[in-house]
């Protein structure tokens, strides 16, 4: 699959068999996160690898949406010092390692964690540390069932516009 391909054929995915991630596909998903620019190239965000039942269900309680994430094998958790934190960053990690990880075959969906001290207990943050968000990853059910929220793209001409608004 092409870069392009994998960009546009990527869909948000919240249905995951229980087969394990292989090593060398999880190191290449997060090498493809790992090589995301960071604003003055600090690179403060870190990666935390999710794989307990115990864990997942209490990071499930950090997000206002996220009672399923313990379903997938993996969730991908991005933290950093709060002092520090870029989302724009984060959102750059994340959409490299959903992009890498579809052409592997592996299914994603970034999730928004709106309650910062639910996730900092989850995992053991230090007090001055956020995650903000986490990616789930696995391996798609065969047949994944349509999105209740399945819509059409918003066009090209209504989504662009050049210099100003009008």
């Amino acid at each position: 699959m092409d870069t392009y391909q994998a960009i546009i054929s990527k869909r948000d995915i919240r249905h995951y068999t229980d087969k394990p991630i292989d090593d060398e596909v999880l190191q290449r998903v997060l090498q493809a996160g790992r090589m995301a620019g960071t604003a003055k190239n600090e690179e403060n965000n870190r990666f935390i690898l999710v794989d307990d039942q115990g864990v997942q269900d209490s990071l499930a309680l950090a997000g206002d949406f996220a009672a399923w994430i313990g379903s997938s094998a993996l969730i991908i958790g991005f933290a950093a010092p709060a002092s520090s934190i870029r989302l724009f960053d984060v959102g750059r990690q994340a959409q490299n390692m959903m992009v890498a990880a579809h052409a592997e075959g592996l299914a994603t969906c970034p999730v928004t964690l709106q309650h910062p001290d639910k996730a900092r207990a989850a995992v053991g943050l230090p007090d001055d540390w956020e995650m903000p968000m986490v990616i789930t990853l696995g391996w798609p059910v065969e047949e994944v069932p349509d999105s209740p929220l399945k819509r059409e793209r918003v066009s090209i001409d209504e989504l662009v516009r050049r210099n100003t608004w009008s």
